[in-house]
């Protein structure tokens, strides 16, 4: 697939809203002309496609990445030496501030910064601050454009059943995106009920948890707890180390327990103090009311 063959065609693009659904037809597009998406996305000539007229390393350090639109054409700037996986998420980020619509009708330039990279949906959208909001939904855009679902999950199932936090690095580099991204999509397409906290230097830097996940009670920059896995290995672990998934006590990450019968820990130790740590817990399961044959059932990994 080559920049000459990409044609998105802008007529079913301009009547969606929705971020994610706006991803999504740009791949039904893809796959209706190649048969599939590939895994490095093209993000040049998809840019290029719809109307993005440049794009140009921009040495600058207030902003990750710039749009600027003028008579329905755009250009793009990205701060020069971004890596290649949070270069992609960039030039996503602004392709979709140029393609959703209500972004385009309240502003003609954008800049934004990598604080504006990491927002993430929490509580109700419609009450967010506008400003973070579009923020949000181009977020959001890039993430379901960069990592499409049916070949995201075709290549998940290749590593097998269990969560491992080793999956990450390797999908991330397949799919040529962030590993904090793809720890993000990780974490949303898991069987299982997971979490992954992102550290510097033990110190908490992302934690992302599947719904309903038990309380951990981590804010960014709080200490890795000392009775952690994470904690002691990552002390002595060489870079790209992975440990073992080992069950640990509930209360070395867990404020509030619940209904959790185990907890298991798994961490990559990474350069420069960076670590990965994989949180996966069994639950007791619910029971009907009327049913009590199973009373004293719980889900165990062993």
């Amino acid at each position: 697939m080559t920049d000459t063959e990409i044609d998105i065609d802008m007529m079913p693009l301009a009547d969606i809203g929705q971020p994610g659904r706006i991803a999504l037809e740009s791949h039904r597009q893809l796959r209706a002309k190649f048969g599939s998406v590939p895994h490095r996305m093209p993000l040049s000539a998809i840019a290029n496609a719809v109307g993005i007229v440049a794009i140009k390393e921009v040495d600058v350090e207030s902003f990750e990445g710039t749009l600027v639109i003028k008579d329905g054409k755009g250009a793009i700037g990205l701060r020069r030496g971004l890596r290649s996986g949070r270069r992609n998420f960039t030039l996503g980020h602004e392709i979709g501030h140029f393609l959703i619509p209500t972004h385009r009708v309240r502003r003609q330039q954008f800049e934004c910064t990598s604080s504006d990279m990491r927002r993430v949906r929490s509580g109700n959208l419609d009450q967010t601050p506008q400003r973070e909001r579009i923020e949000i939904e181009a977020n959001e855009f890039a993430a379901t454009l960069l990592v499409p679902g049916p070949e995201y999950k075709e290549e998940r199932r290749k590593l097998g059943k269990g969560s491992d936090v080793a999956h990450i690095r390797q999908l991330a580099v397949l799919f040529d995106v962030s590993q904090v991204m793809l720890a993000s999509t990780y974490v949303r397409m898991s069987d299982e009920r997971i979490a992954i906290i992102i550290s510097h230097d033990g110190r908490v830097k992302r934690v992302i948890p599947t719904q309903g996940f038990p309380y951990l009670g981590l804010s960014r920059d709080a200490l890795i707890p000392i009775s952690s896995m994470t904690h002691s290995f990552c002390r002595t672990a060489a870079v790209d180390l992975v440990s073992d998934l080992r069950e640990v006590e509930t209360h070395s990450w867990l404020e509030r327990r619940g209904q959790v019968t185990s907890l298991y820990e798994q961490v990559v130790a990474q350069e420069n103090g960076w670590a990965t740590t994989l949180l996966i817990v069994d639950e007791e399961e619910v029971d009907d009311e009327e049913d009590d044959r199973h009373w004293n059932r719980s889900n165990r990994r062993h």
